[in-house]
This record gives C-alpha cells, structure tokens and sequence, in this order.
C-alpha cells in the first residue's frame, strides 16, 4: 500500500487529563459536549462539580475566551473548600484554552 500523502499530525501533551478533555471539547466543536465530557471525565456528584461542568460547557458552547479568575461563577455562596477544589480545574480550562488558541 503506497500513501499519496502524509497528514500532519501534533502531538498535545497536558498535565491533567481536565485540560485535555477541554482542549479535546474545543477542538471538536461537537454538540455533544456533556456527553463526551461525562464519558471522558468522570466527576463525582457534588454541587462544586456540578457547577464546574456547567460553567465549562457553557464556555465551550459559546466559544469564548474562559475566565478562570472566578468572577464568572463564584456569586460569593461558596465555601473557602469547595472553592478551593475548583481553583485547579478552572485553571486547566484556561491553559486548554490558551493551547487551543495558539493551534487555531
């Protein structure tokens, strides 16, 4: 078998698996995003998780820049802990975001 062509093909490399399942999300563009993202990813069940998947998706959805500094999600109800879980997450969001735009 002889190829006509050789496609281009990079290679990603994330620290966490969160920003690669988001950089994956971008990517794809598919309208199934909860879908994959819940098959990809799974989280566990608490209102902090909830929260960040819908956050994230929503941003995925309308394909812009992420803000991960919290003004986006934090109305001030959240516990210092549950607070502090999400910290790491949103920022794997913001560095698939930040690859994402630097491959468009």
């Amino acid at each position: 078998m002889q190829l006509l062509y050789r496609p281009k093909l990079t290679k990603y490399m994330f620290g966490t698996r969160t920003s690669a399942v988001v950089f994956a999300l971008l990517l794809s563009q598919t309208e199934k995003a909860e879908e994959v993202m819940s098959e990809l990813l799974p989280t566990p069940n608490t209102r902090a998780w909830k929260k960040w998947k819908a956050v994230v998706l929503d941003w995925i959805k309308r394909r812009e820049d992420f803000d991960c500094d919290g003004s986006g999600w934090n109305d001030g109800t959240w516990p210092d802990t549950d607070e502090a879980l999400l910290i790491d997450p949103f920022q794997d969001c913001r560095d698939a975001s930040q690859v994402f735009k630097g491959c468009r």
